[in-house]
């Protein structure tokens, strides 16, 4: 089977190029790993990056850049706390 792939030494495995061509998936991109109940490894794209803490969950897009409504928050908290 052409996607098949073996696991190197260090426990990498090699995208296919035509599947990363399809996907639109570029160089240094990150990807979140999982293994759902049936044992299935689940690779899901992430397309952001919080600037602040580097989180990926709960990102709002600001011109290019992310932020996470954690960070967010903090800043709330920080800004009305130095209004006092």
């Amino acid at each position: 089977m052409l996607n098949e792939k073996k696991i190197s030494k260090s426990g990498c495995i090699t995208i296919p190029s035509h599947i990363r061509r399809e996907l639109g998936i570029g160089e240094g991109e990150k990807v979140k790993v999982d293994v759902n109940t049936n044992g299935e490894i689940i690779l899901s794209r992430i397309t952001g990056s919080c600037i602040l803490c580097g989180g990926n969950e709960n990102l709002i897009k600001i011109d290019d850049k992310y932020i996470c409504k954690s960070c967010i928050d903090k800043i709330n908290e920080k800004s009305e706390a130095d209004k006092k």
